[in-house]
Parts: structure tokens; C-alpha cells; sequence
């Protein structure tokens, strides 16, 4: 079974005085968990504490966020280092054909002849499009995560056109 929260970002620094907080993020729908309003959750000592985002921003490559009306640096401090979640009960739904990235880890990967070929380790973001990591029994190979190579992901089951030279 997955867990229950998906990880959003790492809070890697502050900015400037007023409380802000510096978010590096490779998460999908960030724009969308990081509106006015969202409950998203801080592990902080083994527990999940929600916290409510005031604003956010991108600034050079990060997130800059406000959370739980905090204008104060020294508020916000202790909170450098610690990652933020979102409670996959309150994800968006996806239309079909779409997928969390996190939802593809683990899932099979069989060729178009229905051969294994090994298990989603990771998925990738390269500017274009995503590359889902296979690993077979003794190597990783990449996938392109488009049309051209996925044919069907069916039952934590994904088949894919295999061209000569991908593996």
C-alpha cells in the first residue's frame, strides 16, 4: 500500500525577513497545492502538522512561500530543512491517462511481446517530458514516458513499445 502523503518539497531556506520560506519542488501540480488556503503538512517528530499557505511565489528556481500567517524570520527558522507533504486523500484527481509520478514506482514494465523487462525505480523530469527508471536484474535503463513508448498502463502494469537499443 502507498502512503498516505506525497511529498511536495524540501524547505531549503529562508528569504528576506518577513517569514518567507525558500521551497525547492519537483512535484506535479505544484502551482495547484501551493494555492491561497492549501493545507499541506510539515513531518516534523514523527507526526504530520498541517500548515495553511499564505502565498507563494517562484523566484530563480524556488518556491517562496508564506505559511500559517508567519511575517516574522525567527518564526520560521526551524522550519528550514523539513519537507512538506500533501495528504493524497485531498490530491486533485486526474483525468485519465494521468498518473503521480509516485503511483508509477514499483509498477512492472513488460515489452509489447509481454516480456518483463524489470520495475519503475524512479521517474525523471527532463524539460520535455518525464523518463520512468526500469530496473532490470542487473542494469537501469530509461523509458520515455510519451505516447510513442507507453501502450498501455493497466493494473500496476505498464507495457511499453520496445525499440532496438532502448535496454
Amino acid at each position: 500500500m502507498k502512503t498516505k502523503y506525497l511529498e511536495v518539497g524540501k524547505i531549503v531556506g529562508t528569504f528576506g525577513i518577513k517569514g518567507e520560506l525558500k521551497l525547492f519542488s519537483e512535484s506535479d501540480f505544484i502551482e495547484q497545492r501551493l494555492k491561497k488556503g492549501n493545507v499541506l503538512y510539515l513531518y516534523q517528530n514523527g507526526k504530520y502538522v498541517p500548515v495553511t499557505i499564505d502565498k507563494a511565489r517562484f523566484h530563480k528556481n524556488l518556491w517562496m512561500i508564506s505559511i500559517n500567517g508567519i511575517t516574522d524570520i525567527n518564526e520560521v527558522m526551524s522550519y528550514v530543512g523539513f519537507s512538506l507533504y500533501v495528504d493524497t486523500e485531498n490530491a486533485p484527481a486526474l483525468d485519465e491517462g494521468e498518473y503521480y509520478c509516485d503511483d508509477l514506482i514499483d509498477m512492472e514494465v513488460y515489452n509489447q511481446d509481454g516480456v518483463l523487462l524489470g520495475v519503475v525505480v524512479d521517474v525523471l523530469e527532463i524539460p520535455t517530458y518525464k523518463l520512468l527508471e526500469v530496473k532490470a536484474k542487473d542494469k537501469k535503463f530509461l523509458v520515455p514516458f510519451i505516447d510513442e513508448f507507453i501502450i498501455d498502463i493497466i493494473d500496476d502494469k505498464i507495457t511499453i513499445n520496445e525499440i532496438e537499443g532502448l535496454r
